[in-house]
Formats: structure tokens, C-alpha cells, sequence
């Protein structure tokens, strides 16, 4: 498994030794990950927080989910705010309701 792992990344050190250009859609595509592999981990936590779809107004992770957008949105440089937005949303509704 080391062996593996090595012969994937070696291309990649390569390249930044070279200072290679990448291709424009390239460097868009890469760009995209880390918000694809953000989505992949949060969106199964809010639409299935107990293994099954839940899309009822009681699931709580909805509205957490529903501050945490409406302050990025608002607040569109910070992250902070909405993650403290919808961390104390999600705080105060499991104290309230559960």
C-alpha cells in the first residue's frame, strides 16, 4: 500500500517541481474539490441523519442547514459566521426540541 501511495503522488511532485502550467479546466476542476468533498460529507449528515431520508419540517439539521446557508449568504467572505450561525442553531434546536 505504500508503494501505491507513493506511485500516485510522484507524478504530482514532478509537476511542482516544474512549475507545470495546468490546463485552465483543469485548474477549474481541481479548484471544485474541496466544496464537492465538503457536500459529500454534509449532505448525507442533514437529508439522512438517521439512515433513512427525512425531509420533514422536524428534522433539525434542515433548519441548521437553512441559518448556515442564509449566513453565508449574507456574510459571503466569512467563515466563521455561518459556521457559528449554524453550530448555535443547531445547539439551541437539539436543546429545545430533543
Amino acid at each position: 500500500m505504500a508503494a501505491v501511495t507513493y506511485l500516485t503522488r510522484l507524478p504530482l511532485v514532478f509537476l511542482a517541481r516544474r512549475r507545470a502550467k495546468l490546463p485552465k479546466a483543469v485548474d477549474r476542476m481541481l479548484e471544485q474539490i474541496p466544496l464537492a468533498a465538503f457536500a459529500a460529507i454534509v449532505f448525507p449528515a442533514v437529508l439522512q441523519p438517521d439512515g433513512r431520508t427525512d425531509l420533514k419540517a422536524s428534522n433539525l439539521y434542515l433548519w441548521a442547514a437553512a441559518v448556515t446557508v442564509a449566513a453565508a449568504v449574507a456574510v459571503p467572505r466569512s467563515l466563521i459566521v455561518p459556521l457559528t450561525m449554524g453550530v448555535t442553531t443547531a445547539v439551541v434546536l437539539h436543546l429545545l426540541f430533543s
